[in-house]
């Protein structure tokens, strides 16, 4: 059996253009909501309806250009999703890793999450490493490393931060109880998370 992680596994499960999902979305006081471009490297629909209540959403492929996010759509923030596969990729996750690089440098607010997450990793210079088992399941306990406290969590993924290449300019915030993996770090000085 051939592995899966050779595959282009983002471009399998990702959208092929850019569609808004609630343009023109406001507030209770009618303001416009900022608005964040969501790369769909595998996103999950109950993912996209959480944005919607706090952004204007934009759902769009992996491998959309930075220029055109910034330029033709005027993006506040960036977002980018959970999905399978090799972050380190050369498929579709570099594509995103791209974007994501560009916009962490022009210092707009980036968020990524589950696969997101570890190519946010990639695109501030940090190293990603396959885990031998993986997290899966609903019951993954993750520790706050501020505040103390412990949340019970979902996870399905294989990969993992390398701790070993954070750089003077990443805080880990949240570790994984069970392997001490990097499950949440944060820029000091840039909007990233």
């Amino acid at each position: 059996m051939e592995s899966p992680d050779l595959a282009d596994l983002a471009d399998e499960v990702s959208r092929d253009d850019p569609v808004f999902l609630n343009e023109g979305a406001t507030d209770t006081d009618g303001n416009p909501l900022p608005r964040v471009a969501a790369l769909d490297c595998g996103i999950k629909y109950n993912i996209l309806r959480e944005l919607c209540t706090r952004f204007e959403v934009l759902w769009c492929p992996p491998d959309v250009g930075w220029e055109e996010l910034r330029g033709t759509y005027q993006i506040d923030a960036l977002f980018c999703s959970n999905g399978p596969g090799d972050p380190a990729h050369s498929g579709k996750a570099t594509d995103a890793r791209r974007t994501l690089a560009q916009a962490t440098k022009e210092g707009v607010p980036v968020m990524g999450i589950c696969l997101g997450h570890q190519l946010m990793g990639l695109a501030s210079g940090l190293r990603t490493y396959k885990l031998r088992y993986g997290h899966r399941g609903g019951n993954q306990p993750v520790l706050d490393l501020q505040t103390q406290k412990v949340s019970i969590t979902s996870q399905n993924h294989g990969f993992a931060v390398d701790p070993e290449s954070l750089a003077d300019d990443v805080n880990v915030t949240h570790v994984n109880l069970y392997d001490g993996t990097v499950e949440v770090f944060r820029h000091k000085s840039r909007p990233v998370f």
